[in-house]
């Protein structure tokens, strides 16, 4: 995690997407994209919360790089799809041209940081010769940010669903 944004409040971070009413852009469609920034996700006793760039393990931060990381994010974005190497190289090195051992280096990378395969857990699986494919049931809820703020409106049940594949 970069240190500056350790500093940094979470509208301060959420401000880079700017005012689409200043730009003469579409309210509705920020909308839509400050609450997908705004959602936090979860597999397990993992919690992951891409606005902030940040993984917990029982409320406790876990170590990961930037680029697993956001390999992480796609995975977890599409639970019980198969993602591309392809595509997990593009969103983790963009407009960078690197070889499939990067991939892989970074994949045993988050693979340890979930404690994949430890006690029969499995998370991210091979498909040989076309990509990974996040296997767990994801839970999609809102931030501890947002949350708070919709605590405030009456009558709104809680943000909750699951993305699960069940064999």
């Amino acid at each position: 995690m970069n240190a500056g944004n350790q500093r940094q409040s979470p509208m301060e971070r959420l401000s880079r997407y700017g005012n689409p009413l200043e730009e003469g852009g579409n309210p509705r469609s920020h909308r839509v994209q400050v609450e997908a920034v705004m959602q936090a996700l979860s597999f397990g006793p993992f919690r992951v919360t891409p606005y902030a760039r940040l993984l917990e393990l029982g409320g406790s931060p876990v170590r990961l790089g930037s680029r697993a990381f956001d390999i992480l994010c796609l995975l977890i974005s599409r639970p019980g799809e198969v993602v591309s190497k392809s595509e997990l190289m593009a969103k983790a090195w963009p407009n960078v041209t690197v070889g499939e051992t990067n991939l892989r280096v970074h994949i045993t990378l988050l693979r340890r940081a979930l404690g994949d395969r430890q006690r029969g857990v499995r998370y991210v699986v091979t498909v040989p010769g076309r990509g990974y494919c996040f296997v767990a049931c994801v839970n999609r809820e809102a931030s501890p940010l947002k949350q708070s703020v919709e605590d405030n409106t009456p009558n709104r049940p809680p943000l909750v669903w699951a993305d699960c594949q069940l064999a």
